[in-house]
């Protein structure tokens, strides 16, 4: 026999879930009508939870579960069939877990509806005298009312879109002057500061932060120079100004106003909204400073701490990480549950979590707003308990985790008769091994023999195999000395060539050389032009740029060379010199012949 298993009981096989129930009977001695009660209170109860609903909907709700307690205990195909009546009915009801009484008319219509959903189910649950509950009506008044709630829910999103639109803008002005305000909180809130600098601090000042917290995001922002050089000024404003109760070490101000006025000049480099105001403030601040360290007298007062906007929490207050880590696990579509005087409880879906925006929106079943939170708040709502998450029970998966229990007890039935055949199947099994065991013992007497016998002729295969291995070794080593002796003379043969050719360049080079120096005007050199040799002659040899001027037998130029090119190409052998010329004293002679010859 198979054992029982979830997988096929919710895929459909009512049959075995019949048979779970009989076994457990038979083994514990219980009727099997009174396991299924069992199981389906079980269910029901599940639905009973406290805070899943609304007081106004929960005393209304509280006879329906024993009629369905009873209707699922007489159908075993509740539990195997995702599409069943009963299952569509409880996930019409459960809808009901996301409302609570609030003005409008959106709110009064769902609680009418959905009160008249559970009227009608009572009288449909009713065991008919064929034993079973009027399913075709019962289905009849679900659809009903899941048509007219999916009308609702396509307008409540619509609703809930536009909302998340229109709110984003205001959420991230919300979360840009939040982190301005906690940061000049944080470092001047009740420490001592020129009263005149109270409302630039908290107009200008502010102001210029708030606007470029909004238009960037927490990652940009952070590394902006401005932002960076505030980070480091105000920690610093907050030490340098004395008050009745306390006064600031003169050292400390000779020492750190020149860094402070430094950072301040700097930080008017950077790029800001609006210049004016803020070059302003900062010669104002600069001028404070100045008066400070030269023991001006100054009005200072405490700066009062900056307002947060409704709804956002102190700077003060500390949270630790682990709970605002929390904030991090829920997705918009997550529902919550938040408690408030008077047993007030509210029932929000998160409609909005954006990253760059340090804020919550929460919405109605409806669309409709219901607040914002920042998620320092929501975590501090979700640690005193003040906030908890709603969720509605899921039918397959309450299944899920109600049968396995009962699949295991019966299969513990279906083990103890097992167990017991095979008991019998043992005492039946150690008599046929007594048999056989005798002559087990006789061949495995043999077998030792033969494996002996084997064992003796491998270890003679294996000694022949080293000694073979071994010859192989030695003359595998002896072809590797050969070889390597090959490659040494090789390349001992192979460094005597590229030394003999590098010599033979070398002279070939210092001829080269030698020839071009040589040359005088008027010698005649073989040059290769366009795939052609073409003889020419030295015209020009320009000695302050090293260069050489060749021309043809008319006259006309033909190639111009550097020293270095003529020598590289005479020593190629591209060029060849037919004859060096004359030096300047022949042709000095040869001009002056010339010049007698013209006057005789």
């Amino acid at each position: 026999m198979s054992e029982f298993t979830l997988q096929t009981i919710i895929a459909g096989d009512s049959l075995q879930l019949s048979e779970v129930f009989a076994s457990i009977a038979a083994h514990e001695g219980n009727a099997t009508g009174q396991l299924r009660a069992q199981l389906a209170n079980e269910i029901a109860l599940s639905f009973t939870t406290s805070h899943l609903w609304d007081l106004q909907l929960q005393l209304p709700l509280q006879p329906l579960w024993q009629l369905l307690s009873n209707a699922i205990s007489r159908d075993d195909e509740f539990f195997c069939n995702t599409q069943h009546p009963l299952r569509a009915l409880l996930q019409a009801l459960l809808t009901g877990c996301y409302w609570y009484p609030r003005e409008g008319k959106p709110a009064q219509q769902f609680q009418d509806k959905y009160l008249s959903l559970v009227e009608s189910c009572k009288t449909r649950l009713t065991i008919t005298d064929e034993g079973s509950v009027d399913s075709a009506s019962l289905q009849a008044a679900v659809q009903q009312y899941s048509d007219w709630l999916a009308g609702e829910d396509k307008r409540a999103a619509m609703l809930e879109t536009r909302l998340c639109e229109t709110e984003l803008a205001n959420l991230k002005q919300i979360s840009a002057e939040t982190r301005v305000i906690d940061l000049i909180n944080k470092n001047l809130a009740g420490r001592p500061l020129p009263t005149d600098l109270h409302p630039l601090v908290s107009g200008t000042l502010k102001s210029e932060l708030q606007y470029w917290a909004f238009n960037r995001t927490p990652e940009e922002l952070i590394q902006l120079p401005l932002w960076k050089s505030w980070n480091r000024l105000l920690p610093a404003l907050g030490e340098l100004f004395s008050s009745d109760d306390a006064q600031v070490d003169d050292q400390f101000l000779y020492q750190q106003i020149p860094l402070v006025i430094a950072e301040l000049e700097r930080s008017s480099e950077h790029p800001v909204n609006h210049s004016q105001s803020y070059q302003q403030l900062i010669e104002q601040l600069s001028g404070y400073l100045m008066a400070n360290i030269q023991k001006q007298a100054l009005e200072n007062s405490l700066f009062p701490a900056l307002a947060n906007s409704a709804g956002q929490s102190s700077s003060n207050t500390h949270v630790p990480y682990s709970l605002l880590k929390q904030t991090e696990q829920i997705h918009p579509g997550d529902w919550f549950i938040f408690f408030g005087e008077n047993d007030e409880c509210l029932r929000c879906k998160l409609a909005l979590k954006n990253p760059e925006v340090d804020q919550l929106l929460l919405v109605d079943h409806t669309g409709r707003k219901v607040m914002i939170k920042s998620h320092k708040d929501f975590a501090l709502c979700l640690s005193t308990g003040i906030a908890r998450p709603l969720i509605a029970p899921d039918i397959q998966r309450l299944i899920e985790n109600t049968l396995p229990s009962w699949i295991e007890r019966a299969n513990t039935s279906v083990q103890a008769q097992l167990l017991q055949q095979k008991q019998k199947a043992e005492q039946l099994v150690r008599a046929l091994i007594a048999k056989q065991q005798a002559a087990a013992e006789v061949a495995a007497k043999a077998r030792a023999e033969a494996e002996a016998r084997m064992q003796q002729q491998l270890e003679a295969r294996r000694a022949a195999a080293r000694k073979a291995m071994a010859e192989a070794r030695a003359l595998a080593d002896e072809q590797r000395r050969r070889e390597a002796e090959q490659a040494a003379e090789a390349e001992r043969l192979r460094i005597e060539q590229a030394e003999a050719e590098a010599a033979e360049t070398l002279a070939r080079r210092q001829m080269a050389q030698q020839a071009v120096s040589e040359l005088q005007v008027g010698a005649w050199l073989e040059i290769q032009l366009e795939n052609e040799k073409q003889r020419a002659k030295l015209s020009v040899i320009i000695a302050s740029t090293n260069k050489y001027i060749f021309a043809d037998q008319v006259g006309r130029k033909l190639a111009e060379y550097t020293r270095d090119q003529l020598q590289e190409q005479v020593a190629q052998e591209q060029i060849k010199i037919l004859r060096n010329g004359d030096n300047f004293e022949d042709q000095l002679a040869k001009v002056i012949r010339g010049l007698r010859r013209d006057l005789s």
